[in-house]
């Protein structure tokens, strides 16, 4: 199954490139709300005490909503999708981590793409099992 993932076969490009968008885009406002609250003299001592956790819980739900919707739009590989999507998120992440090193960033871009997948996981038709396959001989 994981060997499937990383390549390029079945995959809808506008789809992609939608969800990279997304990803992209959601990460951006939540750094820069991170950035605003920390700055702001009446935020500051609020967000230093409580601002990593709801920071990474806000990242997590968001890119889980933004996986959902690529798996739902997505046509016939809607984990492989959101993977890929996640990297809008992942890759500026990264990125950041490389120019400033700070962990907490590097656990961002890793909480962002576990996101996307468990939003992709809800969002994957479920198979139906109501037991045994009969034996019709």
């Amino acid at each position: 199954m994981f060997q499937d993932m990383f390549n390029m076969k079945g995959i809808n490009w506008w789809t992609l490139l939608g969800g990279l968008g997304l990803n992209f885009m959601l990460s951006l406002m939540v750094a820069l709300g991170g950035s605003y609250l920390r700055k702001h003299p009446q935020y500051a001592a609020p967000y230093e005490a409580y601002g990593q956790p709801v920071i990474m819980l806000v990242i997590f739900v968001l890119c889980g909503l933004s996986g959902f919707a690529v798996a739902k739009i997505a046509d016939n590989v809607p984990l492989k999708h959101a993977l890929w999507a996640s990297m809008g998120a992942f890759v500026p992440m990264v990125g950041a981590f490389f120019l400033g090193p700070n962990i907490f960033v590097l656990m961002m871009a890793i909480v962002a793409v576990a996101g996307n997948l468990n939003g992709a996981m809800l969002a994957a038709p479920k198979r139906r099992s109501y037991g045994p396959p009969d034996d019709h001989r």
